[in-house]
């Protein structure tokens, strides 16, 4: 387990959310009706693909003002972004929240796919909910894939067979019913104010505790992703914060310990809560995730 040095902070731009660093920007329709988007310069060949997972209730074009303004630095980079909202969130249709993720891993290898035909390496990142579905996807066809980054991902373990059976009786009966009980303070986010008055202000983010549908079929997609753990060579690396309320960092630990690349790598940060990039660890996790991806790039 690695513990994060300190150094000097890259800059970062304020984006024009309409069109940041005067990006080609285009949306994409996959098979199910999920949309995803896509983001490019310009001005140069992309040298890789970066397929980027919001988490749960939030949406793709997030990333360009919030998340220290990733799709920005990434497309600066000279990256191209992929990223797809999934069904119920952001431009997707759907009810808003609700989604089911065995469906949500098929439309990432779907957009993989489609990435792939561009000819150059991809590259992964999936944070929270996105996450899982980043793992799951890999977990079906690691095919094409250069490398994987997940900051806080979702990936519970496994359920006891009577919560199981209860929690799947439910999500079949009531599946947009949100599981009660399970609401955390705000404060859980991030420990910076700023970023927490942005997600109150953003009526795009959903503002509602996960419904039975998405915890279910997220513990079979966690399951699918625990089985296969020793069959994954992908090169990957896992962030997460000690003080996330919302994904337990010790299953981001024991997931890098137990998979079977060996270019691995999880780093912890003391403190850090769930939204890694705009805590007050985000310059930090920035330049690491930013290097990471520039060394797998190739």
């Amino acid at each position: 387990m690695a513990n994060p040095s300190s150094s000097q902070p890259p800059a970062s731009p304020t984006p024009n959310p309409d069109n940041p660093l005067d990006l080609d920007y285009t949306t994409l329709t996959l098979s199910s009706g999920t949309i995803a988007h896509s983001w490019t310069s310009r001005h140069s060949h992309p040298i890789a693909t970066i397929i980027l997972q919001h988490g749960y209730a939030e949406y793709a074009t997030r990333y360009l003002t919030s998340h220290h303004n990733l799709i920005t630095h990434l497309v600066s980079a000279n990256y191209t972004v992929y990223a797809m909202d999934i069904w119920g969130h952001g431009s997707s249709p759907g009810t808003r929240a609700v989604a089911h993720m065995s469906k949500a891993v098929s439309d990432h290898v779907e957009l993989r796919q489609r990435a792939l035909a561009i000819g150059v390496p991809v590259i992964l990142f999936g944070h929270s909910l996105g996450g899982l579905v980043t793992a799951g996807s890999v977990t079906r066809d690691a095919g094409g894939v250069a490398g994987v980054v997940l900051t806080g991902p979702a990936l519970p373990g496994p359920f006891p067979y009577i919560a199981r059976v209860a929690v799947g009786v439910a999500a079949r009966s009531m599946p947009t019913v949100t599981i009660p009980g399970r609401q955390v303070d705000i404060s859980g986010l991030t420990r910076v104010q700023r970023e927490l008055d942005k997600y109150l202000a953003d009526t795009m983010y959903l503002k509602k505790g996960i419904c039975f549908l998405v915890a279910a079929t997220a513990v079979d997609v966690a399951d699918e992703v625990r089985n296969a753990m020793e069959e994954w060579e992908v090169p990957t690396l896992v962030l997460h914060g000690n003080e996330d309320p919302y994904c337990d960092y010790k299953a981001s630990e024991a997931f890098v310990d137990k998979i079977k690349s060996k270019d691995k790598e999880f780093v912890v940060y003391e403190g850090g809560r769930h939204e890694l990039l705009h805590d007050e660890v985000g310059d930090l996790v920035l330049e690491r995730v930013m290097g990471w991806i520039g060394a797998h790039a190739m």
